[in-house]
C-alpha cells in the first residue's frame, strides 16, 4: 500500500467514521491467517465463514484495524460499513488514487492470463511490476491486487474476469487503467451472460474508464472489433486505438514468418503507428517458448500495450523470451507409454478447445510422425442452454480435422461423441465415452496408443488434470525441448 494512508482516510472513503484510534495502514487482508503487521482486516461474510469471528486472531497477528458490518466488542479500531465487500473496493480506490505509476488492464474470454504474464515479463525489463497473482481477477481479487501497489512499482498489470454483465465496469472503476485490452470473445460462460453479444459488451467495459489520450488495444481479428471501435469513438474524450491482427498488414501490429521448432514459436512482429503518439520501432523477431498460434495473438496484444508505455524493442524481445508455459495451459509433457501430452487442463471453452486441437496437430506435423492424435475432453461448464450444441460442435471439429481418437467423460460426453461421429472419416477413427477416469487412463496406456500425441482439456469442474497426473506419475526426462 502507498505510504501515508491511515484508518481515518479509509473510513472517510466509505462515508463513515473510525471507532478507535487512528493508525497508518500498510496493507489489506481478508484472511486472518495471513494478516501482517500494519494490515487492516476486512471481515467478510461468506457462505461458510464469517470474518467477524476472527477479529481477535487478526489483532494478535498485527492488524491495526478492521472493517466490519457490525461493531465487535474488541479493543481493535473498527470501520463499520454496510457492505464489507464494497468497502474493500473503496479502500483499493484510495490506494489507486495515490499511485503514480502506469496501470494496464486485460480481459477476454480466453488468453487473458497468458497475455498478462507476457506483458508483466516485458514490463519487468523496464521497471518493477505489480501483477495479478493466480486467479485474483474478480470483485475480491482485483481490489486486493490494487491495494498492493506502492511507491516501488513502476507498472501495474491487472487481469479482470467477469461472471455477469457489469463486472468489468465495476473493476475498471477501481483499477483506472491507462491502457486496456480485450484478448478475444467467445462462448465461454455464455450460460451466465445469456448470449455472446452480452459477453462482448461486458468485456468491452474495460475501455470505459480510460483517461483522455489513454490507449485501447483491440484484437482486429475478433468478430466484435467493430463494436469496440464504435464504443471508443463515442467516448466524450479522445482515446487512442491500437489494433492487432495475426496476419492482416492493415493492423498497427501483425505477425509474419511464423515458425515452430523444438524451442517453441518464433515470428516477426511488424508495426506501423501512423497518427498515434507511439514510436513504431523496427520489425523484431520474437522467440516464444510456447505453442499455439493463439499465443501469437496474445503476444501481439502484450507488445502493443508495452509499446503504448514506451518500452523498447529489446525489452520486448527479452521479456517474451523469458515467458514459460504454466502447468495446465498448453504445457507439453513426456509421459508414460511414450505419450506426448499437451496439458491444457486448466479450463475450457469451445474456441479454446478448437485452438488446442489445432496446436496438437501442428505439433504432430512438426514431429514428422505417423503417431495417433488423441483428444481427451471433460465437460465445458457454464454454457447454459447452449451446452448440448456447443459440445456437439467441438466433437464435429475434432472429427473434421482428422483427430484419430476422441476420449470423453462427463455429462456431455455423448454430445461430443455424436458430433465427432458426424464428421470423422477413416476406418481408424474412434470416439469413446468413459464413465470413470481409470478406464480412460488405461486406454491411453494401451499398446494401440503408444507414442501418441494427446490433448487433455476440460473446465475446472471436470478436473482433467487428474488424467495428466496419472500419466506423468512415472514419466522420465528424455532430452530437452518441446518434444522431450
Amino acid at each position: 500500500m502507498m505510504q501515508g494512508i491511515d484508518l481515518a482516510m479509509l473510513a472517510a472513503a466509505n462515508n463513515t467514521t473510525l471507532l478507535g484510534e487512528n493508525a497508518l495502514v500498510s496493507g489489506v487482508s481478508i484472511d486472518s491467517r495471513h494478516v501482517a503487521d500494519g494490515d487492516v482486516f476486512i471481515a467478510l461474510k461468506g457462505e461458510r465463514v464469517d470474518g467477524h469471528q476472527y477479529l481477535d486472531s487478526a489483532a494478535k497477528s498485527g492488524a491495526v484495524g478492521a472493517v466490519v458490518e457490525t461493531a465487535q466488542d474488541i479493543a481493535l479500531p473498527q470501520i463499520v460499513v454496510d457492505d464489507a465487500r464494497r468497502a474493500l473496493a473503496e479502500i483499493a480506490k484510495v490506494n489507486r488514487a495515490a499511485y503514480r505509476g502506469k496501470v494496464v488492464a486485460i480481459t477476454g474470454s480466453a488468453g487473458k492470463t497468458s497475455c498478462k504474464n507476457m506483458l508483466a515479463s516485458i514490463l519487468g525489463q523496464a521497471g518493477t511490476v505489480c501483477a495479478t497473482q493466480g486467479n485474483l481477477n474478480n470483485e475480491l481479487g482485483l481490489p486486493l491486487t490494487v491495494q498492493r501497489l506502492n511507491e516501488q512499482h513502476d507498472f501495474a498489470v491487472l487481469e479482470m474476469g467477469a461472471a455477469q454483465a457489469g463486472d468489468i465496469d465495476y473493476l475498471v472503476r477501481i483499477g483506472k487503467p491507462h491502457v486496456s485490452a480485450v484478448t478475444n470473445v467467445n462462448e465461454a460462460h455464455v450460460g451466465r451472460f445469456g448470449s455472446i453479444e452480452i459477453t462482448a459488451k461486458t468485456k468491452g467495459e474495460i475501455y470505459n474508464s480510460l483517461p483522455e489520450n489513454g490507449f485501447a488495444v483491440i484484437n482486429a481479428d475478433d468478430q466484435f472489433a467493430p463494436d469496440w471501435r464504435e464504443q471508443i469513438q463515442a467516448m466524450n474524450h479522445p482515446v487512442h486505438m491500437i489494433e492487432c491482427a495475426l496476419e492482416n498488414p492493415a493492423a498497427h501490429l501483425y505477425a509474419s514468418d511464423v515458425q515452430l521448432d523444438n524451442n517453441g514459436l518464433s515470428f516477426t512482429v511488424n508495426g506501423h503507428f501512423d497518427s498515434l503518439p507511439i514510436n513504431a520501432g523496427d520489425a523484431i523477431r520474437i522467440n516464444l517458448a510456447l505453442v499455439g498460434r493463439h499465443n501469437i495473438a496474445n503476444a501481439l496484444i502484450a507488445i502493443a500495450m508495452a509499446r503504448a508505455l514506451g518500452v523498447t524493442d529489446q525489452q520486448i524481445i527479452d521479456g517474451l523470451a523469458e515467458v514459460k508455459p504454466e502447468q495446465g495451459r498448453l504445457c507439453l509433457t513426456a509421459c508414460t507409454n511414450g505419450l506426448h501430452v499437451l496439458d491444457d487442463s486448466y479450463n475450457a471453452n469451445p474456441r479454446a478447445i478448437e485452438a488446442a486441437i489445432d496446436t496438437l496437430l501442428e505439433l504432430k506435423s512438426f514431429a514428422g510422425t505417423d503417431a495417433a492424435c488423441i483428444v481427451v475432453l471433460g465437460d465445458m461448464a457454464e454454457l447454459g442452454d447452449y451446452a448440448k450444441a456447443l459440445h456437439n460442435q467441438v466433437g464435429e471439429y475434432a472429427g473434421k480435422h482428422g483427430i484419430d481418437r476422441l476420449y470423453v467423460i462427463g455429462q456431455h460426453a455423448s454430445d461430443y461423441v455424436d458430433g465427432y461421429n458426424a464428421t470423422a472419416s477413416g476406418p481408424a477413427a474412434e470416439a469413446k465415452r468413459f464413465d470413470a477416469l481409470q478406464p480412460l487412463i488405461d486406454a491411453l496406456q494401451s499398446k494401440q496408443n503408444k507414442d501418441a500425441f494427446v490433448l487433455v482439456k476440460g473446465s475446472r469442474s471436470a478436473a482433467m488434470e487428474r488424467v495428466v497426473a496419472a500419466l506423468a506419475a512415472s514419466s522420465t526426462q528424455r532430452g530437452q525441448g518441446l518434444l522431450c
